[in-house]
Protein backbone atom coordinates (compact mmCIF):
# COMPACT_ATOMS: atom_id res chain seq x y z
CA UNK A 1 0.00 0.00 0.00
CA UNK A 2 1.33 3.41 -0.95
CA UNK A 3 0.87 5.65 2.11
CA UNK A 4 1.46 8.83 0.13
CA UNK A 5 -1.37 7.95 -2.24
CA UNK A 6 -3.72 7.17 0.67
CA UNK A 7 -2.83 10.44 2.44
CA UNK A 8 -3.28 12.44 -0.77
CA UNK A 9 -6.69 10.85 -1.40
CA UNK A 10 -7.81 11.61 2.15
CA UNK A 11 -6.66 15.24 1.83
CA UNK A 12 -8.56 15.61 -1.45
CA UNK A 13 -11.77 14.22 0.06
CA UNK A 14 -11.50 16.55 3.06
CA UNK A 15 -10.81 19.54 0.80
CA UNK A 16 -13.89 18.78 -1.34
CA UNK A 17 -16.00 18.41 1.81
CA UNK A 18 -14.78 21.80 3.05
CA UNK A 19 -15.59 23.46 -0.27
CA UNK A 20 -19.09 21.92 -0.29
CA UNK A 21 -19.68 23.21 3.25
CA UNK A 22 -18.54 26.73 2.32
CA UNK A 23 -20.92 26.72 -0.65
CA UNK A 24 -23.81 25.55 1.54
CA UNK A 25 -24.31 22.28 -0.31
CA UNK A 26 -25.52 19.01 1.12
CA UNK A 27 -28.57 19.73 3.20
CA UNK A 28 -31.63 21.90 3.55
CA UNK A 29 -30.87 25.46 4.57
CA UNK A 30 -31.78 26.34 8.14
CA UNK A 31 -34.75 28.67 8.51
CA UNK A 32 -34.03 31.37 11.09
CA UNK A 33 -37.15 33.54 11.40
CA UNK A 34 -40.83 33.58 10.59
CA UNK A 35 -40.10 36.10 7.82
CA UNK A 36 -37.78 33.55 6.18
CA UNK A 37 -40.60 31.01 6.32
CA UNK A 38 -43.09 33.48 4.81
CA UNK A 39 -40.75 34.31 1.90
CA UNK A 40 -40.09 30.64 1.24
CA UNK A 41 -43.80 29.72 1.38
CA UNK A 42 -44.71 32.53 -1.02
CA UNK A 43 -41.95 31.42 -3.40
CA UNK A 44 -42.93 27.74 -3.33
CA UNK A 45 -46.73 28.03 -3.37
CA UNK A 46 -48.29 29.95 -6.23
CA UNK A 47 -50.84 32.57 -5.16
CA UNK A 48 -50.16 32.24 -1.43
CA UNK A 49 -49.71 35.35 0.71
CA UNK A 50 -48.31 34.67 4.15
CA UNK A 51 -49.24 36.70 7.22
CA UNK A 52 -47.52 34.97 10.14
CA UNK A 53 -44.76 32.38 10.04
CA UNK A 54 -43.26 30.16 12.71
CA UNK A 55 -40.07 28.10 12.63
CA UNK A 56 -39.39 24.94 14.61
CA UNK A 57 -36.64 25.04 17.21
CA UNK A 58 -34.44 22.84 14.98
CA UNK A 59 -34.78 25.28 12.06
CA UNK A 60 -35.79 22.56 9.61
CA UNK A 61 -39.59 22.74 9.59
CA UNK A 62 -41.90 25.75 9.49
CA UNK A 63 -45.53 26.73 9.08
CA UNK A 64 -47.02 29.87 7.57
CA UNK A 65 -50.62 31.03 7.93
CA UNK A 66 -52.24 33.09 5.19
CA UNK A 67 -55.61 33.57 6.86
CA UNK A 68 -58.23 31.63 8.76
CA UNK A 69 -57.77 27.90 8.02
CA UNK A 70 -55.19 28.62 5.26
CA UNK A 71 -51.82 27.07 6.09
CA UNK A 72 -48.57 26.12 4.35
CA UNK A 73 -46.30 23.54 5.98
CA UNK A 74 -42.61 23.64 5.01
CA UNK A 75 -40.47 20.52 5.46
CA UNK A 76 -36.96 19.60 4.30
CA UNK A 77 -36.71 17.50 1.17
CA UNK A 78 -33.06 16.67 0.56
CA UNK A 79 -31.15 19.89 -0.09
CA UNK A 80 -34.38 21.82 -0.66
CA UNK A 81 -37.71 22.36 1.03
CA UNK A 82 -41.19 21.07 0.24
CA UNK A 83 -44.22 23.27 0.85
CA UNK A 84 -47.73 21.85 1.12
CA UNK A 85 -50.85 24.01 1.38
CA UNK A 86 -53.84 23.04 3.52
CA UNK A 87 -57.07 25.02 3.21
CA UNK A 88 -58.94 23.61 6.22
CA UNK A 89 -56.28 23.53 8.92
CA UNK A 90 -57.07 24.26 12.55
CA UNK A 91 -55.26 24.54 15.85
CA UNK A 92 -55.92 21.56 18.10
CA UNK A 93 -53.67 22.53 20.98
CA UNK A 94 -51.03 25.12 21.87
CA UNK A 95 -49.26 25.00 25.21
CA UNK A 96 -45.97 26.26 26.67
CA UNK A 97 -43.23 23.77 27.46
CA UNK A 98 -39.65 23.93 28.69
CA UNK A 99 -38.20 24.02 25.16
CA UNK A 100 -40.81 26.36 23.62
CA UNK A 101 -44.46 26.51 22.67
CA UNK A 102 -45.80 23.20 21.33
CA UNK A 103 -48.48 23.63 18.67
CA UNK A 104 -50.56 20.74 17.37
CA UNK A 105 -52.46 21.33 14.13
CA UNK A 106 -55.03 19.26 12.30
CA UNK A 107 -54.18 19.64 8.62
CA UNK A 108 -56.88 17.32 7.33
CA UNK A 109 -59.18 14.89 9.09
CA UNK A 110 -56.96 12.39 10.94
CA UNK A 111 -53.76 14.17 9.79
CA UNK A 112 -51.90 15.97 12.58
CA UNK A 113 -48.78 18.14 12.53
CA UNK A 114 -46.82 19.09 15.64
CA UNK A 115 -44.21 21.82 15.85
CA UNK A 116 -42.24 23.31 18.76
CA UNK A 117 -41.58 27.04 18.46
CA UNK A 118 -39.09 28.99 20.57
CA UNK A 119 -40.74 32.41 19.99
CA UNK A 120 -43.88 32.53 22.18
CA UNK A 121 -45.16 35.80 20.65
CA UNK A 122 -44.93 34.41 17.12
CA UNK A 123 -46.70 31.22 18.25
CA UNK A 124 -49.52 33.27 19.80
CA UNK A 125 -49.92 35.43 16.66
CA UNK A 126 -49.86 32.29 14.51
CA UNK A 127 -52.61 30.51 16.43
CA UNK A 128 -54.79 33.65 16.57
CA UNK A 129 -54.48 34.21 12.80
CA UNK A 130 -55.16 30.57 11.89
CA UNK A 131 -58.26 30.62 14.05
Amino acid sequence: MNWWLAAGSLAAVLALGGIARLLGLGGAQRLETGDDAIKLAEALVSGFEGKVGIVATDGQRAAVVGGPSDLVVIEPLGARHRATRYKHARVVMAHPAADGTKITLELQPAMMFRITVADADAARAFTETLG
